[in-house]
């Protein structure tokens, strides 16, 4: 009688087992998740906007109602402030002699543009006199032909010849937004029309009045960060995706003159609908998962930065970050999967796994990138990053629900849930590996770049600060660190990301340049070998 109720208990067992292994992601929560967060009442989920903040509570209500628990604090949603935008004050002034000009008609301020006013002489400055070093403009108003892609260009070169403010020209009409997503250039930055320019250069006494000011607008995003239990004290694995997009495309969108609603409906509600399902597949497991939608991707991982900050102040980095970043366009079973170089045995686990699913993938070693992945890389957590690939709708109104796969993003999700399950039951701990990064194709207009990743949240105006650094470059291999502050380089004073991107479009190949930077509140002097 003993051993028909070990034979009964076994059966169950083996049942209960075999229900599990069964499970499968549920088509129509991830359609009913993607759906709503897609939708067009959301208005393209931009940071910082009222939609922004309903997507991020819809994900923090699944969440909670899968069974999971707040990973920090008392709610899934952790908030965060950042600078939406520059935002120019209007009344602004701009007079020469006895002529006072129209602003918005005859001049506009840039959004980039510091607050001044100043009293002055106008010169004519051409674009290349930024290169003409024994050129005296100290305290003058430079009057420049140049189009709006150029301007941050000679911003820098020109303010440390001696130039007070800008007045830049490109025809009769002033296309300089109002606001925007900007650094402050340091000193005043105006667009002018030709009519005006032509108007101040004819003047015999060129002594001008510009009176300037911007304001900083902040904005509010979340990101949403959950566990399933709480019995272990580090978590063994996050899952990740970030759910913003682009609003109605005024940064980002590769359409111009399109101001509609991008729904983001694979970048990246598609990554979300993913990670919440493979989350309700998760809950019950006896180790821990914790999962978390990230806010503001689009405006430079702003969310995940912070977030990896905050878990390593925490001690609660997890031992991998799994990345989903538009995975709803599943084509021929054609799946991308990076980061398999960033820890030992992630390929053979990414095989492994991919026996049950048949996938034809395609994998990359590093754990670089524009997605959330590599903030957690650069804190030295191993990661994973799988994605259907790049399409002509994205960053584009046409990215749309009807355009999703939603048998591939369940494809995915099992996909990635057995990764998790299989790491979890054979309590495997990746080993953090160094991968260098490839050379990014979209940075040839320099001669020469350093491996560096600029902190697009660091606005003081007292340097540039380092976001992350590419190992095996020129600034890793100099002793450059993620969180220095380079305040000189090459004799240049650095106040921002424009002092920045001017002194590096200087420098070539094969020549040694010093650099001055701010460590832990030190001044430090360092020599990188270009």
């Amino acid at each position: 009688m003993k051993h028909k109720y070990i034979l009964i208990l076994l059966s169950l067992l083996f049942s209960f087992q075999l229900y599990a292994q069964q499970q499968k992601s549920n088509y129509e929560t991830i359609k009913k998740d993607l759906t709503f967060l897609a939708s067009d009442s959301l208005k393209g989920r931009y940071p910082g906007t009222v939609e922004d903040s309903v997507a991020a509570a819809y994900i923090s209500n699944e969440l909670i109602n899968a069974g999971f628990l707040p990973l920090v604090g008392n709610s899934p949603m952790l908030p965060f402030e950042f600078t939406l935008h520059r935002a120019v004050i209007r009344g602004a002034t701009l007079s020469a002699n006895e002529r006072v000009f129209i602003e918005e008609k005859d001049f506009k301020v840039h959004p980039l543009s510091g607050t001044g006013d100043y009293t002055a002489f106008a010169v004519k400055v051409e674009k290349e006199d930024r290169y003409k070093k024994q050129l005296n403009l100290k305290d003058k108003i430079g009057v420049v032909e140049i189009g709006d892609d150029s301007l941050m260009f000679v911003i820098t070169p020109l303010k440390e010849m001696g130039l007070i403010a800008i007045l830049y020209y490109n025809g009769d009409s002033l296309s300089a937004p109002l606001n925007a997503r900007v650094n402050d250039a340091g000193i005043p930055v105006v667009q002018i029309t030709s009519a005006t320019a032509k108007s101040i250069l004819n003047m015999s006494d060129r002594k001008i009045y510009l009176k300037t000011a911007v304001d900083i607008v902040k904005g509010k995003s979340y990101n949403i960060v959950a566990v399933n239990n709480r019995s272990d004290r580090k978590p063994f694995v996050l899952i990740g995706a970030h759910y913003d997009h682009l609003g109605f495309g005024e940064s980002g969108s590769m359409v111009k003159n399109r101001f509609e609603i991008h729904n983001g409906a694979d970048d990246n509600a598609s990554g979300v609908a993913a990670m919440l399902e493979s989350a309700r597949l998760l809950a019950k497991s006896e180790k821990r998962v914790v999962v978390s939608a990230f806010g503001a991707e689009e405006r430079g991982l702003i969310g995940s930065r912070i977030l990896a900050d905050t878990l390593e102040t925490l001690g609660l980095l997890p031992n991998l970050m799994l990345n989903m970043d538009m995975v709803g366009r599943l084509n021929d079973s054609k799946l991308q999967v990076g980061g398999v170089g960033t820890f030992k045995g992630a390929d053979s686990i990414v095989k492994k796994v991919n026996n049950l699913h048949n996938f034809t993938i395609t994998t990359t070693l590093d754990g670089y990138g524009a997605s959330d992945h590599a903030s957690f890389y650069r804190k030295g957590v191993p990661v994973i990053y799988l994605t259907t690939g790049v399409h002509r709708e994205y960053h584009t109104p046409d990215d749309d629900i009807g355009l999703i796969n939603f048998n591939g993003i369940a494809k995915v999700t099992d996909f990635v849930t057995g990764i998790i399950t299989d790491m979890l039951d054979s309590e495997f701990i990746p080993e953090y590996i160094k991968v260098d990064a490839p050379s990014s194709p979209g940075r040839q207009s320099f001669k020469v770049t350093l491996g560096l990743i600029p902190d697009f949240t660091y606005e003081k105006g007292d340097g540039f600060r380092i976001g992350a650094v590419t190992e095996g470059r020129a600034a890793s291999k100099g002793g450059l660190k993620e969180g220095d502050i380079i305040t000189l380089m090459r004799g240049k004073k650095i106040n921002n990301i424009y002092d920045y991107m001017g002194a590096l479009g200087e420098l070539k190949p094969g020549e040694s340049v010093q650099i001055e930077l701010i460590r832990g509140g030190e001044k430090i002097i360092l020599t990188l070998n270009l």
